[in-house]
């Protein structure tokens, strides 16, 4: 089974040979274009018509390794837009649980200083009540982050 990042390195693998073979081709479709518009004494006039018909060919296949070469950048592009979806994805849940337990960091932190005032503190179910509070919080906010469909 190939992994996404094979399916990354074929698709620049197969693009790189296909502008490799472009440039190849270049230089023997000028060669050809030059042999299709002069009268060389060395070709016979029944095979210099033929030459016509090869650099159609080759003008052909260039275009074709054009459209091949737009395609693999097209399919990379793709490749890379569906890994920052999913990037985006990954990162949109950190952030929903994030702000789901910053209300209970913030709870901690106040019930966790040495001071002796503080509503609830000494109270006889005081660790309990603050822990059903700190419940409600955090099953309160995710239960709206469901229900706006952030996660």
């Amino acid at each position: 089974m190939h992994t996404k990042k094979s399916h990354l390195n074929e698709i620049i693998g197969l693009r790189s040979e296909i502008l490799w073979l472009k440039k190849m081709l270049g230089p023997q479709k000028d060669v050809i274009a030059a042999l299709n518009k002069k009268e060389l004494k060395l070709i016979d006039s029944e095979l210099q018509k033929y030459f016509g018909d090869i650099y159609e060919n080759a003008l052909k296949i260039a275009e074709t390794f054009e459209t091949y070469r737009d395609l693999m950048g097209n399919l990379r592009e793709a490749y890379q837009s569906s890994l920052a979806g999913r990037a985006n994805e990954i990162m949109r849940v950190f952030t929903a649980l994030t702000t789901i337990f910053m209300p209970l960091t913030f709870i901690t932190g106040v019930y966790g200083m040495n001071f002796d005032y503080i509503p609830g503190m000494h109270a006889k179910n005081g660790s309990l009540i603050l822990l059903g509070v700190m419940a409600l919080v955090g099953l309160g906010m995710f239960y709206l982050f469901r229900k706006k469909d952030w996660l």
